[in-house]
């Protein structure tokens, strides 16, 4: 469902909703969606695009192990929720010289819950399709944060999951001059840049000091 304003005023606006479901709620998208444009003059011009997403799913793909020689494919049920803005804006100053700006944050988290194993892919119910485990067959492991499993039940671990839980946080960034210094040759000075964080997704996002960062940055002018 989405509704928007004239595009032909100065500023307009679109707002959406987007609700897809699966049987028995193994999977779903929430999706609500908002954009504006502004243009107050034919040389300059403005856009917002942002959206945020909530997509749980019951039989997320995990990881493929072995138990006693017969492989185990592993889900879980996971909740995810994504957000994202895109910026845009075009300024030219005079026929010959224009700016242009993109810029998107982008934050991504999953957290997953109710681990089990596929024992029957073509089952058409949901409970007939997994086995969940049971609280006395996964554990935590305090030293490697990782899930162990102790499918039969005899008190030794059979195989370990590796905590696949994620928190993403991403922005990128470009700026551009173009300059036609004569008719038919330019000169273009570009600023791009992309940061990358990924922190403890049971935290709030930016809190969390660890967060391993990576910053690149690039000035690159060329005719």
């Amino acid at each position: 469902m989405f509704f928007g304003s004239d595009r032909r005023k100065k500023f307009n606006f679109t707002l959406g909703y987007v609700n897809s479901q699966a049987a028995e709620d193994n999977f779903s998208l929430i999706r609500y969606v908002f954009r504006c444009n502004y243009q107050p003059f034919d040389a300059f011009s403005l856009s917002v695009v942002s959206e945020y997403e909530e997509s749980p799913n019951k039989t997320q793909y995990v990881t493929e192990t072995s138990f006693n020689g017969t492989p185990r494919y592993i889900t879980a049920n996971i909740d995810q929720r994504t957000f994202n803005t895109a910026i845009r804006f075009n300024y030219s100053l005079n026929p010959n010289l224009s700016i242009q700006y993109y810029g998107e944050p982008f934050i991504s988290r999953g957290t997953y819950t109710d681990f089990n194993y596929v024992n029957n892919s073509i089952a058409e119910k949901l409970e007939d399709r997994v086995t969940l485990f049971s609280e006395n067959q996964i554990s935590r492991s305090n030293a490697s944060g990782s899930y162990l499993i102790d499918e039969n039940l005899n008190g030794n671990t059979d195989y370990e999951i590796a905590d696949p839980d994620f928190s993403f946080v991403q922005f990128r960034s470009n700026l551009v001059m173009r300059w036609e210094y004569i008719p038919g040759s330019e000169i273009f000075l570009v600023w791009s840049q992309g940061v990358v964080g990924f922190g403890d997704p049971t935290e709030t996002l930016g809190r969390n000091p660890d967060n391993q960062i990576r910053d690149r940055r690039r000035i690159i002018p060329f005719s």
